[in-house]
């Protein structure tokens, strides 16, 4: 579906006066568009091929044709199978796009430790949709197939995969500030999958009257198999301002100087200043890529098989919320885990409560200026020259982000049991490469943790010295109102620990710092201290350097006499 999406797209650089009328003017015009992007050697080869066919025009992309035209080698062959769409111009200038066919696949490699192999497939795929070139791609389209397949096989491991129906929708339109806004969603039921663990057949081999027996490979021992299975996997996604007009046309830009990025013998390329000129305007064009892209995938019902038992989770997430190029980029990830459930474990009964049932991890970076080392590498950069970034530029720009590093943010973050909870958000900053942490930990359930450990303990008297330490915990924090126990915790650049205001550790010993301003042409409050640790660094080097220095008394009572 991939594929046909990114040919589709290519319609873009056809006029609506051009996509009036179905004919082989029409189809030849079509064929020229789409070289822009997949080059000239795809059409006279007929890997991309355009044919009227009733009141549509014909596109197909051969794989086989692909594989003929590369250079020969014997380290994979395949199978990537044929696809194609039907495409008409309407009346307002955009595209009807629409695809139904099925496909499969395989590919064998040859790798250093055997034969290698994979195999896919879907059914009835369908695919429908509205190309708009005004916006570089589809105001809506969807997409649909029954069923997935794929195995590989390989000398130590065997997988195999299974998907039910699927579906997937995109909307987009174009943004005032320019861009285009989309959003997109895609879901498959009944995601299966198996991996077995084989022993290796190389390790198998037996020696007989001096001539070496390799072990057939399918007769490797079985060494474990997992399997993993959910409900359904779905996958979102959410844009403000993606670029999608501006990196097409930066593509073509590549495609049509393909030749010309090969490096000469002199370390140069082929592009002349005017073509340099022409692609630093076309990358400033695609900045800052997008304004905001928000991305998701998620497991419902998530089932892994293991040796020793299943384990279960209601739901398993994942999510990226990126910013576009900027001055002052926020970029964020989290992980959720949610409804965990466990096999029985070769664990102490008392510590079974104490496995989480939930754990949400979320935490990115504030203030990242991204914006300025772009655009200055865009306009440094000369790909004639052996280094296309001069030094200077490399330093300069190390030299601001040490200056000024990016905030660390962590979101609220939790690990939560059947008893208790503990939480965790704050933010860490760099000020001169030092970290200085503000973070807030709060838990509820303290009192029933303390109560499952002072039962366990009657089992293992060991854990009463833990309860020691979870007690003393306790004394440093403050209750809230729901009964929740909170610590604030601050951490100084000079090192220095308080928990709700309360010092726990002074300031590190007076030392070096870990930034050295100076060579970045900052002048530190007092140049001419010299620090403890400064004094020893300096005996330690003098006692290195011994080699013309006496002996005191005490050396030379224990110096071997040379003639002995």
């Amino acid at each position: 579906m991939r594929k046909l999406l990114l040919i589709s797209c290519s319609l873009l650089a056809l006029t609506p006066a051009a996509a009036q009328t179905v004919d082989a003017n029409g189809a030849k015009e079509l064929a020229t568009t789409l070289s822009k992007y997949f080059g000239k050697t795809a059409i006279e080869k007929n890997i991309l091929s355009v044919k009227p066919e009733g009141d549509n025009y014909k596109v197909t992309l051969s794989t086989a044709k692909l594989l003929e035209v590369l250079p020969k080698q014997e380290f994979f062959k395949g199978d990537f199978g044929e696809y194609s769409f039907l495409t008409k111009p309407l009346a307002d200038g955009s595209w009807d796009v629409s695809s139904k066919t099925s496909f499969k696949g395989s590919i064998e490699i040859d790798a250093p430790t055997g034969k290698e192999s994979t195999q896919w497939s879907a059914d009835n795929m369908d695919l429908k949709g509205n190309f708009d070139p005004k916006i570089g791609t589809f105001s809506k389209a969807t997409a649909t197939y029954d069923g997935f397949k794929m195995s590989s096989t390989a000398p130590t491991q065997q997988m195999e995969a299974t998907a039910g129906k699927a579906k997937a929708e995109m909307v987009a339109t174009a943004n005032a500030s320019g861009g285009v806004d989309f959003t997109q969603v895609q879901t498959i039921d009944d995601f299966k999958e198996t991996i077995s663990f084989k022993s290796d057949p190389a390790a198998d081999e037996t020696v007989t009257d001096g001539e070496v027996k390799p072990t057939d490979p399918a007769a490797s021992e079985e060494l474990m198999k997992i399997g993993v299975s959910a409900a359904s996997l779905g996958v979102d996604g959410k844009g403000n301002g993606f670029r999608y007009v501006e990196l097409l046309d930066l593509w073509a830009f590549f495609v049509a100087h393909s030749d010309d990025f090969a490096k000469t013998p002199e370390e140069k390329t082929k592009l002349t200043e005017t073509n340099q000129a022409e692609l630093k305007t076309k990358l400033l064009a695609v900045l800052p890529l997008w304004e905001k892209l928000v991305g998701s995938y998620h497991f419902s019902n998530l089932n892994v098989e293991s040796p020793v038992g299943p384990f279960l989770a209601k739901n398993i997430s994942q999510e990226l919320n990126l910013d576009g190029i900027s001055k002052n980029g926020t970029y964020n990830y989290a992980v959720r885990t949610n409804g965990l459930q466990y096999p029985v474990l070769p664990i102490p009964d008392w510590s079974a409560p104490f496995l989480p049932t939930d754990v949400e991890l979320s935490f990115g970076t504030e203030g990242l200026d991204l914006d300025t080392v772009v655009r200055g590498a865009i306009k440094e950069m000369d790909l004639n020259k052996e280094r296309p970034l001069s030094d200077e530029f490399t330093e300069n720009t190390a030299a601001a982000f040490m200056l000024n590093p990016p905030k660390v943010v962590i979101s609220k973050s939790l690990v939560r049991t059947i008893d208790a909870e503990l939480s965790v958000e704050g933010e860490v900053t760099f000020p001169m490469l030092k970290p200085q942490s503000r973070t807030t930990w709060e838990m509820a359930g303290f009192d029933k943790l303390v109560d499952r450990l002072n039962k366990a303990s009657e089992e293992e008297p060991e854990i009463k010295n833990y309860i020691v330490f979870a007690k003393l915990a306790k004394d440093f924090g403050n209750e809230l109102p729901d009964g929740r126990i909170q610590w604030v915790v601050d951490q100084k650049v000079d090192g220095s620990i308080q928990i709700n205001g309360n010092a726990v550790k002074g300031p590190d010993a007076a030392g070096k710092p870990l930034f050295d301003s100076s060579i970045f042409g900052l002048t530190p409050d007092d140049d001419s201290a010299v620090t403890d640790d400064d004094d020893a660094a300096t005996l330690d080097d003098d006692s290195i350097d011994t080699e013309d220095a006496p002996l005191d008394d005490e050396q030379q009572e224990v110096a071997p006499d040379p003639a002995q």
